[in-house]
């Protein structure tokens, strides 16, 4: 077989579809009987080396994960002020040296595992703020959790409602919901009348338009400072992030 560099074995693979790097592919300057006659000789060094197309496919995958967090990013920088302005729904400390917002829905399981480890956190560390974004993404009932959630904070008293949410383990009809709000010291006629005026629908609607211009796909996600954390990341995560903003703070 003729012998030929790796790197323009991919960049040939990219031009004839074997390939996942189209950029090597661009630049391979071949022309179109060169591209006939390399096809038989790629299809059958992928044969005898598989590990190049892992090996392309990982570059590719860590190339497309670095350019999702470029872009987060940057929709972090655009929305930060709406991220984290005053009257948002949130816990903590008002003057807090790092907020982080997470983003949630729910019914999302490993959003109701997070809660106890902001609870614990917030008992620790008197110097954080966390603010809640719903991101209703999981069926109608997240939405209508939502909604109520987002009447709870009409009140005041949006975090005992969100705790009493994501403790909750039935349905999420209106008569629970209700339920639950009368649990926790709410007005729910109030709630109801604020949910139905549809301003609470248009802030939802805001806070999910803000979390597709920051690639958020799925919850938790979380900003801690201005780093974007997708995922669960437990208690210590939370914590050695927190640590990780609070020097990048006073590096910059």
């Amino acid at each position: 077989m003729a012998r030929m560099s790796k790197t323009m074995l991919i960049a040939a693979a990219g031009i004839i579809g074997v390939s996942t790097l189209p950029a090597l592919a661009q630049n391979a300057d071949f022309t179109q009987s060169q591209k006939d006659a390399l096809g038989p000789i790629i299809k059958e060094y992928l044969k005898e080396n598989p590990s190049v197309v892992v090996e392309a496919l990982e570059e590719y995958r860590v190339q497309q994960e670095q350019e999702a967090m470029k872009a987060a990013q940057a929709g972090i920088q655009d929305n930060i002020a709406y991220l984290t302005r005053a009257d948002a729904p949130s816990v903590g400390n008002p003057e807090a040296d790092v907020t982080v917002v997470e983003f949630f829905d729910y019914n999302c399981g490993y959003c109701k595992r997070a809660v106890p480890d902001i609870q614990n956190i917030l008992k620790e560390d008197k110097n954080v703020r966390f603010v809640f974004k719903e991101m209703p993404i999981l069926g109608p009932t997240s939405r209508t959790a939502a909604l109520w959630a987002l009447a709870a904070h009409e009140q005041g008293k949006y975090f005992d409602y969100h705790v009493a949410l994501m403790e909750h383990r039935g349905q999420k009809t209106e008569e629970e919901l209700e339920k639950l709000a009368k649990k926790v010291g709410l007005d729910a006629a109030k709630m109801k009348a604020d949910i139905e005026n549809g301003e609470i629908a248009k802030e939802l609607d805001k806070s999910l338009e803000v979390a597709r211009s920051i690639g958020v796909s799925g919850t938790p996600a979380f900003i801690i400072g201005d780093q974007f954390v997708p995922g669960y990341i437990g208690e210590d995560g939370l914590k050695n992030a927190l640590e990780e903003a609070r020097s990048a703070k006073k590096d910059g």
